[in-house]
């Protein structure tokens, strides 16, 4: 038993001196990425009974959507990036209350609320610079006045001269819970 332990201890020390430790110079070139989230939209009509425009109802509905960017990261090595992408998914508020309706009775009772349904906008290019840091376990955050809440990673693989070839990605925690993630992968 105590041989045991002494081979398993000694695999143990020696692993934990090979271990690797990481810098911004392990996350450098170009980098394909998607991320992601869900989101609870909400919007919102007043709408007039016709027999008498001073009685007014306002509706109201909400619906979950997933939003998203994919595109490129490209990083210095150095603590610097720039992105350039296309955001997905984003809600029209607008469009999404002009479907709701209202129908009213000849007293000016509400009869039914259709609350309608998400209407998206079209695709929009995203671009911006920020900055990194890789801290010695792989973990790291990007910090972009275009990127809120800011994105986490850690460092999922490295090739064989310590460049990162993969990074997964989260958003910073939101009431203690992540909303949204994806992944970066070293073209």
């Amino acid at each position: 038993m105590k041989r045991a332990t002494l081979v398993i201890l000694s695999m143990l020390l020696s692993g934990s001196a090979l271990a690797q430790t990481y810098s911004n110079a392990n996350l450098n070139g170009k980098y394909s990425t998607q991320f992601g989230l869900v989101e609870t939209n909400t919007w919102s009509k007043t709408f007039a009974c016709p027999a008498n425009l001073t009685i007014t109802f306002t509706a109201s509905n909400s619906g979950n959507s997933w939003t998203g960017v994919y595109g490129t990261f490209t990083f210095d090595g150095k603590g610097n990036f720039s992105f350039s992408g296309t955001g997905i998914g984003r809600p029209d508020q607008t469009a999404s209350a002009n479907t709701m309706s209202v129908t009213w009775n000849s007293s000016c009772q509400i009869v039914s609320v259709n609350g309608g349904s998400i209407v998206y906008l079209a695709p929009t290019a995203k671009t911006g610079t920020g900055t990194y840091s890789v801290k010695p376990n792989g973990t790291g955050s990007l910090t972009s006045a275009s990127i809120t809440p800011p994105i986490t990673f850690i460092l999922a693989a490295t090739n064989s001269v310590g460049i990162s070839a993969t990074a997964l990605l989260t958003n910073a925690q939101t009431n203690g819970k992540s909303i949204g993630s994806g992944i970066a992968v070293r073209q």
